[in-house]
C-alpha cells in the first residue's frame, strides 16, 4: 500500500520542497522532492537495510533490519563505511561511520505503485576500500531514463573482507551486505513503484568487479535480472590469495595486540572491542604495496574464497558450460571499458619509482619501467617466475614511434591486464552459444571535461579510468561556474545517449 501522508512545503536551504511518505513492508519512509532540469525526482535517503554492524556484529554477516514504527528518512546523505581518506572527487564529502548499512532510493516523477518502473541498483567502486553511496547523485539517470535508481553502501577494507579462513570469521561481509541490500530491494521496491522482476545491478571499477562476482554467486540468483560491469570484472585483483591474506592478518594482529592464543573466536572478540578508527588505520594502503615495484597485495581487503559465497577461484579457467557460470549466463550482461584505462599506470608511479628509473611522469613513461618492473611483476603474480614471458610482454608493448607513443604503450599494457582482457574474457564466456540471455560490449573514448583522476600529463591519450562516471552522475564537489559550464557542455549529447543505452538495457535487455 502507498500513502501520501502530506505534500507540505519544506524549506531546505533556499529551496522549497514537497515531502512524501511511503509505507513499505519494512516501515514508513519519507522522501523529498527535488527538481532535475524540468522534471521532478523524489529522494529517499538513509534507509537502513541491515542492523548496524557494530559491536558483536562487526566481522559478521549482516543481520536483516527489523521492521520499524517511526517514519524514517532524512534530507542528509547517508554515512560512508569506515575507510582511509582518498583525494578524488566526492571523497572529501564522505562521513565515515561504522553504522553505515544504508541505501538511497531515487524515483522519477510521482510515487505510484502502478508505475512498475525498472530498477537499477548502483554498487560504487573504490578498490573495495573506498567510496560511498552518497557520492553519487543519479538525478540525470533517473529523470532522463525514467527508472528508479538505488545506491547502496557496503562494508569496505578490513571491515568488509577480513578473513581468518574459519567459520567464525569467513570474510566477504561486504558481499553479504550487497546481497542483503538486494533482498531489501526485492521486498520493498514495489512500494515506490518499482518492478522487483526488472532489477539491474551496475557498478564501476571495484563496483563492476562486485557486479560480476554477484552473477557468479548462486545465492544471489533471483535478486536481479541484468548486470552491467563498467571498467571492472572478476579478475586476479578481485579475489585474494591465501599468502597475502596471512600477511595482512599477521600484521593486523601484531599492531592490535589481538594475537591471543590462536583461538579465532577470542581474536575476533578482541578486534570487535577496538575503537573503529583505530582499527581502520591499523593497516594502511602503504602496508599493501611496494613503492619500488608497483606490486600490490590487497590481502584481507578484497573478496576471498570462503567456501560459501565463493566456492573456488572464479578467474575464468573453465568452459562456458561449467556449472560455475550457470546463473551468470541466464542474466543479460553488459561490460566495457574506456580507451584510456591505463591512466592508472601513471597515477601509480611513485616518486621512488621515478627516481629509480630516472624519469618524470609528467614528461614520459619509459620502456624500462615496463620491461624491468611492471611486466615482471605482473608475470610473477599470474604465472610465476617466467622471464621469457616478461620479455614477450616487453616486446609486444614497445614502439619506435617516439616517447609519447611509448608512454601510452606502457599505459596500454596496464589497461589490458587490469581491465580490457578480463572484460573481453568474461564477455566471451557469457556470449558463447548463449540462447538464454543477451551480451553487450561498449567502448567509451570521449574524455571527461574534468577528468576524474585529475588532469593527465600532456602525452596521455584517451578517456581515463572513471571518466564515464560523469555521464551518469553528479558529484558533491565544489566547482567554479566555469567548470560547471564545461561539464554541462562536454557531456550533454553523449550523456543523453549513454543514459538511453543503459536504461534501455535495464528495461528490455
Amino acid at each position: 500500500m502507498i500513502a501520501l501522508i502530506s505534500m507540505a512545503s519544506l524549506v531546505i536551504g533556499n529551496d522549497i520542497r514537497n515531502a512524501v511518505e511511503v509505507k513499505t513492508p519494512s516501515g514508513w519512509v519519507r522522501g523529498y522532492e527535488e527538481k532535475v532540469d524540468k522534471d521532478v525526482m523524489y529522494k529517499f535517503l538513509k534507509i537502513p537495510f541491515a542492523k548496524p554492524p557494530v559491536g558483536k556484529l562487526r566481522f559478521q554477516k549482516p543481520q536483516p533490519i527489523e521492521n520499524w514504527e517511526n517514519v524514517l528518512g532524512t534530507t542528509e546523505v547517508s554515512p560512508g563505511c569506515p575507510q582511509w581518506y582518498f583525494p578524488l572527487p566526492g571523497f572529501d564529502t564522505i562521513q565515515p561511520e561504522e553504522d553505515c548499512l544504508y541505501l538511497n532510493v531515487y524515483v522519477p516523477g510521482k510515487i505510484s505503485k502502478d508505475r512498475n518502473l525498472s530498477v537499477m541498483v548502483w554498487i560504487h567502486g573504490g578498490g573495495f576500500m573506498y567510496g560511498a553511496a552518497s557520492q553519487y547523485d543519479p538525478g540525470m539517470l533517473v529523470s532522463q531514463g525514467d527508472v528508479i535508481v538505488v545506491t547502496i553502501s557496503y562494508r569496505l577494507g578490513l571491515f568488509g573482507f577480513l578473513t581468518m579462513n574459519d567459520p567464525v570469521a569467513p570474510g566477504n561481509y561486504g558481499l553479504w551486505d550487497m546481497i542483503v541490500a538486494l533482498r531489501w530491494v526485492q521486498n520493498n521496491i514495489a512500494a515506490f513503484g518499482g518492478n522487483s522482476n526488472s532489477v539491474t545491478i551496475f557498478g564501476e571499477s571495484a563496483g563492476g568487479m562486485a557486479v560480476s562476482l554477484l552473477t557468479l554467486i548462486p545465492l544471489a540468483e533471483g535478486l536481479f535480472h541484468r548486470a552491467i560491469s563498467q571498467s571492472g570484472v572478476v579478475s586476479n585483483f578481485a579475489i585474494s590469495k591465501r599468502d597475502s591474506e596471512k600477511k595482512t592478518l599477521d600484521l593486523l594482529l601484531e599492531r592490535t595486540n589481538c594475537k591471543g592464543n590462536g583461538n579465532v573466536a577470542e581474536i575476533v572478540q578482541c578486534l570487535q572491542e577496538i575503537p573503529v578508527f583505530n582499527l581502520t588505520y591499523a593497516v594502511t594502503v602503504a602496508d599493501l604495496q611496494n613503492p619500488l615495484n608497483m606490486s600490490f597485495e590487497p590481502g584481507c581487503f578484497v573478496p576471498n574464497v570462503d567456501g560459501e559465497l565463493i566456492k573456488e577461484n572464479l578467474v575464468y579457467h573453465k568452459s562456458p558450460n561449467d556449472e560455475a557460470y550457470r546463473f551468470f549466463r541466464t542474466v543479460d550482461f553488459m561490460s566495457g571499458t574506456l580507451d584510456g584505462e591505463g591512466n592508472m599506470a601513471y597515477i601509480s608511479m611513485t616518486p621512488e619509482i621515478q627516481e629509480k628509473f630516472d624519469f618524470n611522469v609528467t614528461e614520459k613513461l619509459p620502456l624500462s619501467v615496463l620491461c624491468e618492473m611492471v611486466a615482471p611483476g605482473f608475470v610473477q603474480q599470474t604465472a610465476g617466475n617466467v622471464p621469457e614471458l616478461s620479455r614477450e610482454v616487453c616486446d609486444l608493448y614497445s614502439t619506435t614511434e617516439g616517447s609519447d607513443a611509448q608512454s601510452n604503450k606502457v599505459c596500454e599494457f596496464f589497461a589490458d591486464f587490469a581491465f580490457v582482457v578480463p572484460s573481453n574474457i568474461i564477455l566471451s564466456i557469457h556470449a558463447k552459444d548463449n540462447t538464454k540471455a543477451s551480451t553487450f560490449q561498449y567502448l567509451i573514448t570521449k574524455k571527461s571535461p574534468l577528468p576524474f583522476a585529475g588532469e593527465p600529463p600532456s602525452w596521455f591519450k584517451g578517456a581515463g579510468h572513471g571518466d564515464d562516471l560523469y555521464l551518469f552522475f553528479d558529484f558533491d564537489i565544489n566547482l567554479t561556474q566555469e567548470q560547471e559550464e564545461k561539464i554541462k557542455k562536454g557531456r550533454s549529447a553523449l550523456s543523453e545517449a549513454v543514459i538511453q543505452y543503459w536504461t534501455n538495457f535495464a528495461k528490455f535487455g
